[in-house]
């Protein structure tokens, strides 16, 4: 018996199968139904399994037609299949185990790639030499109407296809080297505070917009009384608010926990940077009049606001040492009161008023 396991936490999971029936289940170039096998899953003690990529933490209604399309093309082949349905879903904790594993083994096949790549390129190098210094020195020319000139002729013409590939392995050994790097670098980068705070950023506004959703005021609708739309004292139609029901009420629901709960570990992270000395700046850090740092130049804080200071900009500002308001021109050379917006997130460092004045005193006089 197949089985179609469809969760949150684990996806979309075949079971019950082998790797020898990838004509069926694996490549769509190959006639298949486009699905992977993974030796690594171990579902409910089986080991190896068919997977869809990129199904995991979906709400198991998301996949309804491509969990039907499956069955269908097994049963069609005269497979039994049975459909497993559940909701567990897995901590924001483990997701991050998962992907900080699947970054390791990323890596290590990555560093073997390039040691591969590496070994090839050296060995066309040493065959490319073979075909000629055995006769003919580097640099040597084509000596015309010799009777070596054909021998040279061949000797080069073996030379050069080694090199070639010997150039291709070598950027295939770079570009292995730099998928490594990546992967190695993945939970440094994913940790960094300022990368968080951004990523935070983008959770909260994600979260407001599924309440919104649940609510119905993402979408509202003019209230209506036999099939007349209602209009308020104001003359203006009523709106009312239409709460999200059925299937897309609980995918809503799923995605409102997940969410809340990667806020809730972010968050956690950030804490824990802030308590090992990074500073996390906040609008109570700013003042009107104060400098922020940011891409190398000190910027005038003209407004603190809830998140993100309000600056002086222009078309000059670049590889300035300071920006400000007072300094700011347009391209004419005129006095310009453009203004642009620094998050929190990408603030590098502060100075007061007085500090910069004794710091940038020729750009205090002017």
């Amino acid at each position: 018996m197949i089985t179609i396991h469809v969760s949150p936490a684990h996806g979309i999971i075949v079971t019950g199968t082998s790797r020898d029936q990838h004509n069926l289940l694996g490549s769509r170039q190959r006639g298949g139904l486009g699905l992977r096998w993974s030796d690594r899953i171990d579902h409910q003690g089986r080991h190896g399994a068919w997977y869809e990529p990129h199904s995991r933490d979906r709400h198991p209604s998301q996949h309804r037609d491509r969990v039907q399309e499956i069955a269908a093309a097994l049963q069609a082949a005269g497979l039994p299949t049975a459909i497993d349905i559940t909701e567990h879903a897995r901590p924001t904790e483990q997701a991050e185990i998962d992907l900080g594993d699947r970054a390791t083994d990323r890596a290590r096949a990555y560093r073997g790639f390039a040691a591969n790549a590496a070994a090839r390129a050296e060995q066309h190098h040493q065959q490319a030499a073979a075909a000629t210094r055995s006769h003919y020195p580097p640099g040597q020319p084509i000596l015309l109407g010799s009777s070596r000139q054909h021998a040279h002729e061949k000797a080069i013409e073996r030379h050069h296809p080694h090199t070639r590939q010997a150039l291709a392995e070598a950027d295939r050994h770079r570009y292995g080297i730099s998928r490594a790097r990546a992967a190695e670098h993945l939970q440094q980068h994913r940790r960094d505070p300022r990368a968080t705070l951004r990523r935070l950023d983008r959770l909260q506004q994600r979260l407001r917009r599924v309440e919104r959703e649940l609510s119905g005021q993402a979408h509202p609708q003019f209230a209506e009384h036999d099939g007349q739309v209602v209009y308020g004292d104001d003359g203006a139609p009523v709106l009312q608010w239409q709460p999200a029901t059925g299937d897309y009420r609980d995918r809503l629901l799923l995605e409102q926990a997940q969410l809340s709960a990667k806020i809730i570990y972010w968050e956690g992270v950030v804490a824990q940077a802030a308590a090992e000395g990074v500073k996390i700046w906040r609008p109570a850090d700013f003042h009107a009049g104060d400098f922020a740092l940011y891409l190398g130049t000190w910027y005038e804080v003209i407004r603190v606001n809830a998140k993100s200071l309000t600056v002086p900009t222009g078309p000059l500002e670049v590889g300035q040492p300071i920006l400000r308001r007072s300094d700011t021109v347009d391209r004419a050379g005129q006095p310009s009161h453009a203004t642009a917006r620094i998050p929190y997130a990408e603030i590098q460092d502060h100075m007061s008023s007085t500090q910069a004045a004794a710091r940038f005193p020729s750009a205090s006089a002017g």
